[in-house]
């Protein structure tokens, strides 16, 4: 199986309204932490829950380009950033923004790209404003409708050596 890897960037550039659920891990030099988590994307806004093992509700996000609120411990904040705002209450580093983009293994015009003899992303080092210190790295696509998703994404920060691991275990895509 071989998919034409431009055409392939093109069909996941069309995918804007889908949803996901899997397991979260981050781990940092002196921190291990895991969460359920169910993410919902439509074209101008996002939806991040993550719940703890035993089903408790540790952080509701949602927002769109200009705003993003947060309720965490029955406390809301709010910040123009997703990104900052979740490294502020949770002391994890998630690039929120991007991640819409990551998650599907699709890539924009100035990132180093190693694409699989298959035809997808095996492995990303983005190039835009404070993505640059992401590594990340692709595994396990499987066929979802019509298009290949990754269902295991592991981001590894270069500056402070921290992981991000997304396992996928559901995608729904709302074409």
């Amino acid at each position: 199986m071989n998919l034409n890897s431009s055409s392939h960037q093109a069909s996941l550039q069309g995918l804007d309204h889908w949803s996901i659920r899997g397991k979260l891990g981050f781990k940092s030099p002196d921190k291990k932490q895991s969460a359920n988590f169910r993410w919902l994307q439509s074209p101008r806004q996002f939806q991040l829950n993550m719940t703890s093992i035993i089903g408790t509700s540790l952080v509701n996000m949602k927002g769109d380009e200009n705003l993003v609120s947060l309720v965490a411990d029955d406390e809301t904040y709010q910040d123009t950033d997703a990104s900052r705002l979740i490294w502020r209450v949770t002391g994890w580093q998630i690039p929120v923004e991007n991640l819409r983009f990551w998650i599907k293994g699709q890539h924009q015009r100035a990132d180093l790209v190693q694409i699989s003899e298959q035809g997808w992303v095996n492995q990303l080092q983005p190039n835009c404003d404070n993505c640059e210190n992401w590594l990340i790295n692709y595994d396990n696509y499987k066929k979802v409708g019509q298009t290949w998703l990754p269902h295991k994404v592991v981001l590894h920060n270069k500056i402070n050596n921290s992981q991000l691991i997304i396992r996928v275990n559901t995608w729904n895509l709302h074409e």
